[in-house]
């Protein structure tokens, strides 16, 4: 059964006498001028039906009080003898609460495409009125367009044109449901940073290339202060990026933050940062707190990033942020690529966002007003001197030893006495930026020894290596000018073959005459006339073996 189904099937049913909590104003006030006027009829002393008679009297003479005669106004019209009986009743039995107007007729009856109707309608399509109606019209219901919008319109909010089944669950919540307001008053600067990668909204010149790019920016900011602890900017967000903003926080304040909250990607969430023995975070004793997918509201940095857009994007004829479309960018590139737009350099970006960093850190703070961020930072920072850490080497894995070798990012290497620990798993730490040797701990952290890149021996000289490349060089060349032949040799016009000329040419050529020379005699033979039989040996006696007196 479809949700929305459900949830009006679960709609309570209509309360026909409301409690006065659940009472509007309107019903409220009438109740309180129906109690001024039963009042005064009880409060006479006599009968009702006296105290009704002399009521009327009072009122057509005009005698009557001020509060009464509002009430009067206020119920629209003078009540009848049986209405003032029921509410002197009404009175009576429930007090102020059994005054209060009551829904009175017969109970609106639903239509039999009701059902049928909230399934069309609530879809992620969000199919117009007219839509449902086809629909049902060719289920065999009568139902104009105009019965299913008022239908749709008595619903609740979540069930009609705005509900969360037309327009997405989670664009539903951002923008129509409640949401918690969060404090960071109580949270010590420099306790709880907030990590997060953005796109730079600004095409650059690539630092190698030249060619426009769009650089990855990551941002780590105190979540108490909103100050800007450290940034990197990356060629897209990986866990290098990270690590370097991490590090750069703890060597420019000399502190090492308790908690971080990040999202789950993979710049924060690889195993080098969060494996739970030797990742970043365990090194160096940092709690990370990943935040709920698709819950971007709830990390501060992200209107830093909106803000930024504003006051750096913004200042570049490259900007391709918010508000601009697909065909825009394509102009700019296109622009940029004729020489009409000037292409920023990273430093230049650079220098605008450090200036702007330094407007950001002494403009006011969102939350505690007559202070800026930066004095909020100074004055609420609570400083957590690290240990000793080796930043180079501050990555680390788990490798495994053959051979008295180990096997690293497509590296090997190898050290004196290292086939001792053969088959066993040992701890590798590794610089990002030097590959010549790593640092091996065992699974207690304990350092072992050093291992060095292990060089190969060149398999052929390198001269025949350089011999064979300059070859292979040519041959390609070689190739590429064949082809480049053939291709113009397709495209020529005057190689184009005329059919007719062909089959022409074919009719007028006939059979070719074949001159018959005088043959040469040949005499008939048989090979088997030249065949020699071999003479057969004359058999041999013993006795031509046998030593007689006469041989001696």
């Amino acid at each position: 059964m479809h949700p929305a189904v459900i949830k009006f099937n679960n709609l309570p049913a209509k309360v026909a006498a409301p409690t006065w909590q659940q009472a509007s104003d309107k019903a409220r006030s009438t109740a309180m001028a129906r109690q001024t006027i039963v009042k005064h009829l009880l409060s006479a002393g006599t009968a009702i039906d006296a105290a009704f008679v002399r009521f009327k009297q009072n009122l057509e003479s005009g005698l009557v009080t001020p509060a009464l005669s509002q009430a009067i106004i206020t119920v629209n019209k003078v009540p009848s003898r049986a209405t003032l009986f029921n509410w002197v009743k009404a009175y009576k039995a429930n007090g102020l609460e059994g005054l209060l107007p009551a829904h009175r007729g017969r109970g609106k009856d639903l239509p039999n495409w009701a059902t049928r109707a909230l399934q069309f309608y609530h879809a992620p399509t969000s199919p117009s009125f007219a839509m449902v109606a086809d629909d049902l019209k060719a289920e065999g219901y009568k139902v104009e367009a105009h019965q299913v919008r008022r239908f749709i319109g008595s619903l609740p909010h979540e069930l009609g044109p705005k509900s969360p089944y037309r327009m997405g669950a989670k664009l539903y919540k951002e923008a129509h449901k409640d949401f918690k307001l969060r404090s960071t008053a109580h949270i010590p600067a420099g306790f709880l940073y907030n990590g997060d990668g953005h796109t730079l909204d600004v095409y650059l010149a690539h630092h190698k290339s030249g060619n426009p790019f769009r650089y990855e920016l990551t941002a780590l900011q105190d979540v108490r202060s909103r100050k800007i602890v450290a940034w990197d900017l990356s060629e897209a967000e990986n866990t290098l990026a990270t690590l370097n903003a991490l590090t750069t926080s703890i060597k420019k304040y000399d502190h090492l933050v308790s908690m971080f909250y990040v999202d789950n990607g993979s710049g924060y969430k690889a195993n080098m940062m969060n494996e739970e023995c030797i990742g970043v975070y365990a090194q160096l004793d940092i709690e990370p707190i990943f935040a709920i997918p698709g819950n971007a509201r709830a990390k501060w940095i992200e209107r830093f990033f909106l803000h930024m857009e504003d006051r750096v994007g913004k200042r570049f004829q490259t900007y391709c942020g918010r508000h601009e479309d697909e065909s825009f960018k394509k102009l700019v590139l296109k622009e940029i690529k004729q020489g009409k737009r000037h292409l920023p350099t990273v430093e230049e970006w650079v220098a605008e966002f450090n200036k702007f960093l330094d407007h950001y850190h002494n403009s006011p703070h969102p939350e505690e007003t007559g202070k800026t961020r930066q004095q909020v930072w100074d004055e609420n920072f609570v400083q957590s001197k690290p240990p000793h850490i080796d930043f180079d080497f501050l990555p680390k894995t788990k490798v495994k030893v053959r051979r008295g070798q180990i096997q690293l990012h497509k590296r090997t290497y190898t050290a004196d006495y290292l086939h001792q620990f053969n088959g066993q798993e040992l701890i590798a730490g590794f610089s990002m930026t030097d590959d010549k040797t790593i640092k091996l701990h065992e699974l207690t952290g304990e350092l072992l020894l050093i291992a060095h890149l292990k060089t190969k021996v060149p398999a052929i000289p390198e001269s025949r290596i350089e011999q064979r490349r300059d070859e292979r060089t040519k041959f390609q060349l070689k190739r590429l000018d064949k082809k480049k032949h053939e291709i113009l040799a397709q495209a020529a016009k005057t190689r184009v073959v005329d059919v007719d000329e062909v089959e022409e040419l074919a009719a007028d050529t006939g059979p070719l005459s074949i001159e018959h020379k005088e043959q040469t005699p040949f005499f008939e033979m048989d090979l088997n006339d030249f065949l020699v039989e071999p003479e057969q040996p004359e058999a041999l006696e013993l006795t031509d073996f046998a030593v007689t007196e006469d041989d001696e």
